[in-house]
C-alpha cells in the first residue's frame, strides 16, 4: 500500500510539474503578443475587418468556413427581401402585381427553403422599380448594408453549389455575440523577429446589450482599433430609433477615450464605409439635416473644396474634438488620478479612412499600424 502510494504522489508531481510549464508557456505567449482590440457601435464594420486578417494573415477560409458563410448569405437575403417587403407600404411606395405577390410571401411568413422558387419569388421582387427605391431610401429603417450586394448576386447564390468567394464572405452579415479572437503572425518593416510578431485580435458585440462584455478584454491591450460607420450619419440605431447611428458612435468613442482601463493602449481609428458615404453625398444626401453644425464647418485643408472630401473631413473632426475637449479637461483638473497621464507617453490618435470590404485598402493600413505600434514602442514588449 506504502509503495502505491508513493507511485500516486510521483506521478501527481509529474503532472503539476507539466501543468506549470504549460502555464509558463501560455504566459510567454501572452506577453509575447501584441493585443489589439476592435471595439465601435453595431454595424460598423469590426468584424469584417477580424475577417480581413483571416484573408490576408491565416490563409483564409477553409471548406466548411465557406459552406457556412454560403448558408448565411442565404439568410441574409431572407432578411433583406423581409425587410423591403414590409417597408413598401409604410413608405408609400406601389410595386407591380409580381413585386406585390412576392412582398406578400414575405410579409404572411413565408418559409426560407431555398429552393428554385424561393429565388424566383426574391427576383421578383428585386426587379421591380418600387422596391429599388425602397432600398434606396434605406436610411429611414433598418437595412444590413450587404442588402444590395447579395441581391444583384441572386443568380450566382442561387446555384446548388455555390460556395462563396472572399468578397462574398466579407460582404455576409451576422451579428456578433461574445467575444471573438483570432492569432496570426505578420511581419513589418520595423519587425526584429524574423517571422513577425504574434497578434492577438479580439472582436466584441457593438450593440448596447454586448457592450459590458469589453471589459473582460481590457486587461493587458496594447491597440484600440476603433470603427466608425461614417456613413451612418443619416441612420439610427437599430436598437433605439430616436438615436442617430454616427453620434452613438462618437459619443462610445468619447467613453473609450477617456476609460482609464485603456489609458496606455495606442488608438486607432477607423472611419470605414467610405464607399458608402461617397455615394450617399454624391446622391446629395445632407449631412446638415442630422448635423446642424456643419453649415459652420470649415476645413483647414485647402483641397477640400469637394464636398465629399468635406464631409469625411467633417466626421473626422468631430472625433478630434472629442479628444481635444478631454485634453482640456485633464490640464484643467489635476485631482482625478485615474485620469492623470504624467510619466506616459502622450497620448495620440491615429486617423484612417477605410472600406473594410477592400482587401488592398485593409492590408495597406494594418501595415502602416504595425509599424507604428512598433516603432512608437505603444507596447512593452521588449521589442527593439
Amino acid at each position: 500500500m506504502k509503495c502505491f502510494g508513493s507511485s500516486v504522489s510521483s506521478e501527481d508531481k509529474e503532472n503539476s510539474k507539466q501543468i506549470d510549464k504549460q502555464i509558463k508557456k501560455w504566459y510567454k505567449k501572452y506577453d509575447q503578443a501584441i493585443k489589439v482590440l476592435l471595439l465601435g457601435a453595431g454595424e460598423a464594420g469590426k468584424t469584417t475587418i477580424l475577417k480581413q486578417m483571416k484573408i490576408l494573415h491565416i490563409n483564409g477560409f477553409s471548406e466548411e468556413e465557406k459552406l457556412e458563410r454560403a448558408g448565411q448569405i442565404k439568410k441574409n437575403i431572407h432578411e433583406a427581401a423581409g425587410e423591403l417587403s414590409r417597408q413598401l407600404s409604410i413608405l408609400g411606395l406601389q410595386p407591380g402585381e409580381k413585386a406585390s405577390n412576392a412582398a406578400l410571401y414575405f410579409i404572411n411568413g413565408g418559409a426560407p427553403n431555398f429552393d428554385q422558387e424561393y429565388f424566383n419569388i426574391v427576383n421578383d421582387l428585386w426587379m421591380d422599380s418600387a422596391v429599388k427605391e425602397c432600398l434606396r431610401r434605406s436610411n429611414e429603417y433598418q437595412l444590413i448594408d450587404s442588402a444590395e450586394y447579395f441581391l444583384n448576386k441572386l443568380d450566382v447564390v442561387r446555384k446548388p453549389n455555390y460556395k462563396p468567394d472572399e468578397q462574398d464572405i466579407l460582404n455576409c452579415r451576422q451579428r456578433t455575440t461574445g467575444i471573438q479572437k483570432i492569432e496570426f503572425k505578420a511581419k513589418g518593416k520595423a519587425s526584429s523577429r524574423s517571422e513577425g510578431e504574434s497578434f492577438w485580435m479580439y472582436d466584441v458585440g457593438g450593440q448596447r446589450g454586448e457592450r459590458k462584455k469589453w471589459l473582460q478584454v481590457f486587461e493587458g491591450i496594447h491597440a484600440v482599433w476603433f470603427i466608425v460607420a461614417a456613413s451612418d450619419f443619416d441612420q439610427t440605431l437599430r436598437e433605439d430609433n430616436a438615436q442617430n447611428r454616427l453620434r452613438e458612435s462618437i459619443s462610445l468613442f468619447g467613453d473609450v477615450w477617456n476609460s482609464r482601463f485603456l489609458i496606455k493602449a495606442g488608438l486607432i481609428v477607423f472611419l470605414n464605409k467610405q464607399d458608402i458615404l461617397e455615394r450617399k453625398v454624391r446622391e446629395g444626401r445632407q449631412i446638415a439635416k442630422y448635423f446642424p453644425e456643419y453649415n459652420n464647418y470649415r476645413s483647414k485643408n485647402p483641397s477640400s473644396n469637394d464636398e465629399y472630401t468635406k464631409v469625411k473631413e467633417f466626421i473626422k473632426n468631430l472625433l478630434v474634438q472629442v479628444t481635444q475637449k478631454h485634453a482640456a479637461s485633464q490640464r484643467a483638473s489635476t485631482s482625478r488620478q485615474d485620469l492623470k497621464l504624467e510619466n506616459s507617453r502622450a497620448r495620440q490618435c491615429y486617423y484612417h479612412f477605410t472600406v473594410a470590404t477592400n482587401t488592398d485598402n485593409i492590408k495597406t493600413i494594418f501595415d502602416d499600424i504595425h509599424n507604428l505600434i512598433l516603432r512608437n514602442n505603444v507596447i512593452d514588449m521588449g521589442i527593439a
